[in-house]
């Protein structure tokens, strides 16, 4: 009997029925698990999905991601070193368009109820590129992205 719940286990985990997920690396693309859960709770996914609005900034060992609007993830911890913090920037690009929910957001077709992605400069953390538009501005790689309102 012990053997068939070990094997149950393990097909469970093999299909993805655990709740375990790929979590994604520095450079690589992510996707928040469930938009309706307000805690952040992100999976690896390819970078030239639909779904990869975010990608990995850096990893930290401390409290704090670097300066910006970074959206980040707490897991693990161990008595040596403590959580591991995940920082995410927006992965767009200018003509995206973007739904909010709770604190993501999701890529979607233009439309109502939308907003644009009108400008991302490389480069530079400086709010004053989006002349009043919605910003969000990382240090890490340093980056400014303009977004409508």
């Amino acid at each position: 009997m012990k053997t068939v719940a070990t094997a149950a286990a393990l097909v469970l985990t093999l299909s993805g029925c655990s709740g375990w997920h790929e979590q994604a690396g520095v450079g690589e693309c992510a996707k928040q698990i469930d938009l309706n859960d307000t805690s952040v709770n992100m999976a690896e996914v390819d970078c030239s999905s639909q779904e990869a609005v975010y990608r990995v900034s850096s990893r930290e060992r401390r409290t704090m991601c670097p300066t910006g609007d970074y959206l980040d993830e707490s897991s693990g911890r161990s008595k040596r070193n403590g959580k591991t913090r995940y920082c995410y920037v927006l992965n767009v690009s200018e003509g995206d368009c973007l739904k909010a929910v709770n604190q993501y957001f999701e890529r979607v077709v233009c439309g109502t109820g939308t907003r644009k992605v009108t400008k991302v400069v490389e480069g530079k953390s400086d709010r004053s590129l989006c002349a009043g538009e919605d910003s969000k501005t990382y240090s890490q790689p340093m980056k400014t992205i303009c977004i409508t309102k």
